[in-house]
């Protein structure tokens, strides 16, 4: 008999996709052997693969299209939970053909790939009486397809993560996420990265209750800068993100664009709207500001660079947040933070504590203002900014006090679920 812990990541650790899990994995311990089943791999993220610790192994599984699932939906048919779920959106008068669509896809997703999934955890040795834990990495399709994976093992446990477009319907990629009563049912944990998701989660599903706590994502300890240039000689602004249209790059142009400070701004990320991005900067921002792209560049290097060459300010003027990993590695370097008060941003950013805590929706010129005040500031208060950023970071977002106590977590859940399993058939745990 063996305790396993089954990872359902989405590519992990192929290509650049859930960077910050790598980071957690450092903490994972207490298991005889840990299996991160790497989900939709693309052949272009094969030829990049990121070192996992000893006694961890990657089994990867091929990306298939939407239409394969669409097309492959008949493996469904012979599953209650469709008719369920069609029943409850009809009644709640949101049946529709999208989501009529991604219901299908989910359902013929999670059938495909616990079919491949049972057949890797064969061939790296899994046993019946074996003890699981099913880790989903995502609170997506992965909780339902554990569910299904869970049944062939003597005693298991079954836990999420939850972050934001996986949680927040509203900014899911179609709105609508199939099955949230199930996932939950399904579940013995759920895992927010934020007070503000909690309180999402339970005011939708309010039977999560007893099974959804907040454990927060943390970022490593590279330590804090012995010099800071001083911020008349021109202001260093960063900002770390993907480029599209939730995370607003366009409203920092538009604050930077009316300045006269000096600012020097290196953006970290890539994505879909660089090209039209970079076009509105050549247009609108005056000699004074220097901006660079900086593309992708690992967590690491990123961190490493904020220590060996300080930024006074990062800025993130996003629409919707869970809670940001950018926000985290910048306040453990000290970085005082202007940023959106969305999703659980606002449970790391404090006006006059560490930056500025603006609006959910602002303007350019808010930003401007908040980018303006910090500049302005003397040298005590500033000092005062940087300190609070990283007594934050010591706080809320130490990677080794959280992720030790969240693996202690896991590895208690299999004698949890087996003292209490009682309780739990008669609906009092």
């Amino acid at each position: 008999m063996m305790r396993r812990l089954v990872i359902l990541a989405n590519a992990f650790p192929y290509g650049n996709w859930e960077p910050f899990l790598a980071t957690e994995l450092e903490y994972l311990k207490g298991f005889d052997q840990v299996d991160i089943m790497s989900l939709s791999v693309r052949d272009d993220q094969r030829a990049s693969v990121r070192p996992l610790p000893d006694g961890m192994r990657a089994h990867p599984v091929p990306f298939r299209s939407r239409l394969f699932y669409l097309l492959g939906s008949v493996r469904v048919l012979g599953d209650p939970n469709l008719y369920r779920e069609l029943l409850s959106l009809a009644r709640g008068r949101r049946l529709n053909p999208s989501r009529l669509v991604t219901l299908f896809i989910f359902l013929s997703r999670a059938h495909h790939e616990a079919a491949q999934i049972r057949r890797l955890l064969d061939e790296a040795g899994a046993a019946p009486d074996d003890e699981v834990v099913f880790y989903s990495y995502r609170f997506a399709y992965q909780p339902y397809m554990a569910a299904r994976l869970r049944r062939r093992f003597r005693r298991t446990a079954s836990v999420a993560r939850a972050h934001r477009a996986d949680l927040y319907e509203e900014y899911s990629p179609r709105g609508y996420l199939p099955l949230r009563a199930q996932t939950v049912a399904d579940l013995d944990r759920i895992y927010l990265v934020a007070d503000h998701g909690l309180r999402y989660l339970l005011d939708r599903l309010p039977q999560a209750a007893g099974r959804a706590v907040v454990a927060r994502l943390g970022t490593t300890d590279y330590g804090v800068p012995t010099a800071v240039a001083p911020r008349a000689r021109g202001l260093r602004i960063v900002s770390c993100s993907t480029i599209v249209p939730v995370k607003r790059l366009d409203i920092l142009v538009e604050a930077l664009a009316d300045t006269s400070l000096p600012i020097q701004w290196d953006h970290f990320g890539e994505g879909e709207l660089r090209e039209q991005i970079e076009a509105q900067a050549a247009r609108r921002l005056g000699d004074n500001v220097e901006l660079t792209w900086r593309g992708f560049v690992r967590n690491t290097d990123l961190v490493e660079e904020y220590v060996h060459s300080p930024r006074h300010l990062l800025v993130n003027v996003s629409a919707s947040e869970g809670v940001p990993v950018s926000i985290m590695e910048a306040l453990s370097t000290g970085i005082p933070v202007i940023a959106t008060d969305v999703g659980g941003t606002g449970e790391l950013v404090r006006t006059g504590v560490n930056g500025i805590l603006l609006p959910a929706d602002p303007t350019p010129e808010q930003v401007r203002a908040a980018i303006e005040e910090i500049a302005g500031l003397d040298e005590d208060a500033y000092a005062g900014l940087r300190s609070g950023a990283r007594r934050t970071w010591e706080d809320h977002c130490d990677a080794r006090a959280l992720y030790t106590e969240f693996a202690a977590e896991l590895v208690g859940l299999l004698d949890y679920r087996q003292q209490s399993r009682p309780a739990m058939r008669e609906g009092r745990a």
